[in-house]
């Protein structure tokens, strides 16, 4: 693959699903560090739970971030299959994303648990934004 067909695959991507993704993103993130694990998440980081609605600077940065991560899943040709939707959830969010932040746990003495929590919210996350889009496409 050449940077011309790297380009030209980014003109090719469905927008639209692009954003639905981040929103995806969004709400499994707001669901996941709130009521399903924010209590563990809070405590096994150190980090006080935030109540209320967010800053919007932190949400504007988050949808960004969304987006671009939406926008790389977009670029791999999702498609409508569960089963293949689970398995890239595993690779990106497990087994790249997921072990390229255990660096963390063990350069900077992270809490594993925080980690776990965080990575399994990739899992998902990834899983739910990838199928999404294919339904979408």
């Amino acid at each position: 693959m050449s940077f011309s067909d790297f380009f030209d695959r980014l003109g090719d991507l469905d927008y639209l699903a692009v954003v639905v993704g981040a929103v995806v993103f969004m709400v499994v993130g707001y669901v996941w560090y709130g009521p399903l694990f924010g209590k563990q998440w809070s405590a096994a980081s150190g980090r006080p739970m935030e109540s209320g609605t967010p800053a919007t600077d932190k949400l504007i940065k988050m949808f960004v971030s969304s987006f671009v991560l939406s926008a790389a899943i977009n670029y791999l040709e999702v498609t409508d299959n569960f089963e293949h939707a689970i398995v890239m959830g595993l690779v990106l969010g497990v087994f790249l994303i997921g072990a390229a932040a255990y660096s963390d746990v063990i350069w900077t003495g992270k809490n594993q648990a925080t980690w776990m929590i965080e990575t399994t919210y990739l899992l998902v996350a990834i899983t739910l934004v990838y199928y999404a889009q294919g339904l979408i496409e």
